[in-house]
C-alpha cells in the first residue's frame, strides 16, 4: 500500500514571495530591520545600509526592563563659592541667567567648592558692589529682583577682571576667609527657587575646636534660613582629603563622620529642616588608598545620616592636557573603575545608600583653556552622563554654571557654551530609566571610539509616544559611523538631534554648536530657542558624522520598560 502523496511544490512566484522577506532581512537591504542580521557571528561582514553605505555597527537594546533608574534631578549644576571672592553674586539676579538656569530644571544647584571652607556667615554684612538698588528680592519673595542691563554689564566686567586672582589663589592654595551676608543668602535661595532648582549649601568644615567641628557660625546661618523658612539642603566640607594642602589641617574620616552626626542633630532642632537633605563627604576621586580609607572611616561613623554619598571626579589636569586627551576612549573609560571603587566601599559600610558625583567636569584646576569651554568638551560631558547613569550614579553635579575658569556652561558674557546646549537637550528628552544597549557587531575593531547609551524618553515629553526611548551616541573617530538598530527597535520612526561645531572653521574648538545644521542661540534674554528634532525615515541607517555626538528619540519603540502608567 502506497504512503500518502506529497503535496505539489508551490508555484515559483509564490515561493519567491515567501522567501523575499527573509532575503531582504538577512541582506539588510531594509536598513537592518531584522534580528537575523544582528545575530550573525561577530566579525561577519556588516553589509550595506540604505543608500549603499556600509553599516559600521549594529545595536541591540533590552527594552523590557530598566537596567537601573536615576533621580529626576540627575543632571544638576554648581555655583562656586568663588563668586563671593569676585563679588559677583548679584549676577544671579540677571534675567538672562535665570532664563538659562530654568532650562536645566528640575535639578539641584550646589553652592560650594574649595572656598566654601573659607566662608563665614555675617548676617548684617552688605555686598561690596557699588551699584546697590534697594531690595534684592521681589515683593513675593520668590525671585531675585532683576538687575538692569547696565548693572549686569558692570558685574560681568568685575567677574572677568577678578578671574586671574581667583585662579592664582587656586593654583597656589592660598585662600583667605570671605564672608556671606543674609542678603546674599536671600539671593542664592531666590535664584534657586525661581529657577526650579533646589539649593544645596556647603558649610565650612575648617572651623574647629580642637579636633571637632565648631558649629557656632553654621548655627547662625541655620537660624537665619529657618527664620525665612528656606528649603535648603546641606553639605559640610569640600574635598577633606585636601584639607592639609589648603589649610594645614588633617581630619580623620571617623572624626568627619562625627561632625556630620553633629550637623544632623542641629538640623533636627529646626522644624524648617525636618526633611532636609545632608550630602557628603565630597571627597576627591579615589586615586590613593588614603582617600579610600578616609571615605571608609567617614561612612562607618557618619554614613547613616546621609541622604547620598558624594565624591568628585575630573578626567585630567587642566594645566597639562591636550585635545588628544579629550578624544581618548581610555581617558573616558577611566571613570568606570573609580565608580566601582566607591560603590565597593559604600556596599561594605552603608549598603543601599545613593551615590552622587557631587562635583565634576572635564579638567580640574578651573578647566583646560581652549578645551573645556569648546565643542570638544561635549565628548567628555555626554559620555560621563551616559556612563554614570549606567553604572548607578544617582545625580551628577556639573561644575559650574558660570564663574571663573574654563569649565563653565556659560561664558563670561553669560552666553551658552556647547555643553549648555547639550545639557538642555538632555534635560528635555532623556528620562530616568536607564536601558542596556550594546554594540553587537561592528566591521571595525572595538576601539571604544563609538559609544552608545539609551534611556526611556522623558515622561513629560508629550511630543513622543508612550514607550519611546532616547539613544545618545558619541563618535570619537574622524570617520562617519553608520548605525543600525536591530530587533525590537528596527523600522521605527526616529527624531534626530545631531550636534556639530557651530563654527565649521574652528571645528572641535568651536564655542558654538549646530543642532541639525542650525546654530543654537537664545531668541532674546528671556527666551530659549525651540529645540526641534529632524525626522528620519523608518528603518533608516543612522549616520553619525566623524567627531560628533547626537541624540535620537525612537518615537514608536513601545518599549515595555518605558510605558507610562
Amino acid at each position: 500500500m502506497s504512503g500518502p502523496t506529497s503535496p505539489p511544490p508551490p508555484p515559483p512566484l509564490l515561493l519567491l514571495l515567501l522567501l523575499l522577506p527573509l532575503l531582504l532581512c538577512c541582506g539588510c537591504a531594509c536598513g537592518c530591520a531584522c534580528g537575523c542580521a544582528c545575530g550573525r557571528a561577530a566579525g561577519a561582514g556588516a553589509g550595506p545600509g540604505s543608500g549603499g553605505q556600509p553599516v559600521t555597527a549594529r545595536l541591540r537594546a533590552d527594552t523590557t526592563r530598566p537596567l537601573t533608574t536615576v533621580s529626576p534631578l540627575f543632571l544638576s549644576v554648581a555655583l562656586d563659592a568663588a563668586l563671593l571672592r569676585t563679588d559677583s553674586l548679584d549676577l544671579l539676579r540677571s534675567q538672562k541667567l535665570m532664563t538659562l538656569a530654568r532650562g536645566l530644571s528640575p535639578g539641584y544647584v550646589r553652592f560650594g567648592g574649595t572656598r566654601a571652607d573659607f566662608v563665614l556667615f555675617e548676617p548684617s554684612n552688605r555686598s561690596l558692589t557699588p551699584r546697590e538698588d534697594g531690595e534684592s528680592i521681589d515683593a513675593q519673595g520668590n525671585c531675585p529682583k532683576p538687575i538692569s542691563f547696565e548693572d549686569e554689564e558692570y558685574l560681568k566686567y568685575v567677574l572677568t577682571s577678578q578671574e586671574p586672582f581667583v585662579l592664582r589663589e587656586q593654583f597656589q592654595n592660598d585662600f583667605k576667609n570671605i564672608t556671606i551676608s543674609g542678603r546674599s543668602i536671600d539671593i542664592l535661595h531666590s535664584f534657586a527657587n525661581c529657577s526650579g532648582l533646589h539649593l544645596i549649601f556647603g558649610l565650612n568644615a575648617l572651623l574647629r575646636k580642637k579636633h571637632a567641628w565648631d558649629s557656632s557660625n553654621a548655627q547662625e546661618l541655620l537660624k537665619y534660613c529657618a527664620s525665612k523658612q528656606y528649603n535648603v539642603s546641606w553639605e559640610l566640607g569640600n574635598e577633606p582629603n585636601s584639607f592639609r594642602k589648603k589649610a594645614h589641617i588633617k581630619i580623620q574620616g571617623s572624626q568627619l563622620g562625627k561632625d556630620f552626626q553633629h550637623l544632623y542633630k542641629l538640623l533636627k532642632t529646626y522644624s524648617a529642616f525636618s526633611n532636609t537633605g545632608i550630602y557628603g563627604p565630597d571627597i576627591g576621586q579615589p586615586r590613593r588608598n588614603k582617600i579610600v580609607n578616609l571615605l571608609k572611616g567617614f561612612l562607618e561613623t557618619g554614613g547613616n545620616v546621609l541622604n547620598a554619598i558624594t565624591w568628585h571626579h575630573y578626567y585630567v589636569n587642566g594645566r597639562n592636557t591636550s585635545l588628544k586627551d579629550f578624544l581618548s576612549p581610555a581617558i573616558l573609560d577611566s571613570l568606570r573603575p573609580k565608580v566601582k571603587e566607591v560603590f565597593q566601599v559604600v556596599a561594605k559600610t552603608v549598603a543601599g545608600k545613593k551615590v552622587w558625583l557631587g562635583e565634576t567636569s572635564s579638567a580640574f584646576g578651573g578647566g583646560a583653556p581652549d578645551l573645556s569651554n569648546k565643542y570638544v568638551a561635549g565628548f567628555m560631558w555626554l559620555d560621563k552622563l551616559g556612563l554614570s547613569a549606567k553604572l548607578g550614579i544617582d545625580v551628577v553635579v556639573r561644575q559650574a554654571l558660570f564663574g571663573a575658569g574654563y569649565y563653565q556652561l556659560l561664558d563670561k558674557h553669560l552666553n551658552p557654551l556647547p555643553d549648555y546646549w547639550l545639557s538642555l537637550i538632555y534635560k528635555k528628552i532623556v528620562g530616568t530609566e536607564v536601558l542596556d544597549v550594546n554594540i553587537v557587531q561592528s566591521d571595525e575593531a572595538d576601539d571604544g571610539k563609538l559609544r552608545v547609551y539609551m534611556h526611556c524618553t522623558k515622561k513629560n515629553s508629550e511630543a513622543y509616544g508612550n514607550g519611546s526611548v532616547t539613544m545618545f551616541a558619541i563618535n570619537l573617530s574622524d570617520k562617519d559611523k553608520y548605525l543600525c538598530l536591530c530587533e525590537s527597535l528596527c523600522n521605527k520612526t526616529i527624531q534626530q538631534f545631531l550636534l556639530e561645531p557651530g563654527d565649521r572653521k574652528a571645528g572641535l574648538y568651536s564655542q558654538s554648536v549646530r543642532l541639525n545644521d542650525e546654530v543654537l542661540s537664545m531668541v532674546d534674554r528671556e527666551t530659549l530657542p525651540v529645540i526641534r528634532g529632524k525626522q528620519l525615515a523608518p528603518g533608516s541607517i543612522i549616520r553619525l558624522p566623524g567627531f560628533s555626538y547626537a541624540f535620537y528619540v525612537i518615537q514608536d519603540a513601545k518599549a515595555p520598560a518605558c510605558q507610562r502608567n
